[in-house]
């Protein structure tokens, strides 16, 4: 059942997305309405299940994590083994995003492992008695990924990029608290800080001090809110495409222009059967044949080929799968 809400409620939705630690005071003033207003407004959304919830967003490789993720194209699958192969995916340790789509593909598994080796045993591990069911897969590295802020939201808001991605950073080695406070922000992203001292037996002050320190260090790089785009009846796409003659001038001109486009919400540079992904969240068709109209115009010789896949259900999103 989609659920419809007004401007108001977008842009607190905008906020939330791009800090949702911000406290609703914060956002009050941000949005023009009262502290108490904009509380109720916020369990309103959590209430219609527009909201699930809040999340700290990580940066895996400075936990000495690589991103892949898995395309998978299933056949004789009944529907009583589909709901099983993705119960277990959603169960499973390591396992950052899973997804149905339609298209070329039927699901996506996002998954962080150590190393290639690491990776040999996960997929086995997850797929390895499913292979009767898998006609096909495309198995993608993630070189450099960024979020960017929802603002189609909010248009006239500014749009702020998220890496949640990179692989030339050296691992950082963090405590048992560290560990213990990105577990509990990973689904409890707005959780007060003397909550979440109780819960970890530490004082708030405490918690307040690692927060800080694992932003400095990059390895916590915002906190944002997990918004259900079937509530909103939006549309949410995945754009291949393979790319050629592109220099770093026309990489970047690319994120730019992805990055200042209000519908493109994910940009991930990749290795693997294509060379770029757009994860783009739009309100009708017509915006998605906006933005392929301006990456074509803008990218003529560029763009070798591309592929549209439709996610139908995200069922799991968490920065700290484990």
């Amino acid at each position: 059942m989609f659920e419809k809400i007004d401007l108001k409620d977008k842009k607190i939705l905008y906020e939330l997305d791009i800090n949702s630690r911000q406290t609703n005071k914060q956002i009050a003033r941000k949005v023009g309405l009262s502290e108490q207003v904009v509380g109720n407004r916020i369990k309103r959304l959590i209430d219609k299940q527009i909201v699930d919830y809040f999340y700290v967003k990580i940066n895996p490789t400075l936990l000495g994590f690589m991103h892949i993720k898995i395309y998978l194209r299933l056949h004789n699958l009944t529907k009583e083994k589909e709901e099983k192969l993705l119960n277990e995916l959603n169960m499973a340790n390591g396992v950052f995003w899973l997804a149905s789509l339609r298209g070329k593909y039927d699901l996506v598994a996002s998954i962080h492992v150590k190393n290639m080796f690491d990776f040999s045993q996960k997929y086995e591990e997850l797929f390895g008695r499913w292979g009767d069911y898998i006609f096909d897969r495309n198995i993608v590295l993630i070189e450099k990924a960024y979020t960017y802020s929802k603002i189609y939201l909010a248009p006239k808001q500014k749009s702020h990029a998220f890496l949640y991605s990179e692989g030339k950073e050296k691992p950082i080695e963090l405590n048992k608290l560290d560990y213990d406070l990105l577990r509990t922000l990973n689904k409890e992203g707005r959780k007060s800080l003397i909550d979440i001292a109780q819960q970890l037996k530490v004082s708030a002050d405490t918690v307040r001090y690692r927060i800080n320190i694992l932003q400095k260090k990059k390895i916590i790089t915002g906190f944002g809110v997990k918004i259900n785009y079937n509530k909103l009846n939006n549309n949410y796409n995945i754009i291949f495409m393979k790319l050629q003659n592109m220099d770093r001038q026309k990489y970047n001109k690319l994120e730019t222009l992805s990055r200042i486009n209000n519908n493109i919400i994910i940009f991930i540079k990749t290795i693997g059967d294509h060379d770029l992904e757009l994860e783009i969240e739009t309100t009708n068709k017509e915006e998605l044949d906006e933005i392929m109209k301006i990456l074509r115009d803008n990218f003529v010789t560029e763009i070798k080929n591309y592929e549209i896949l439709e996610v139908t259900k995200e069922h799991r999103m968490t920065y700290y799968p484990f």
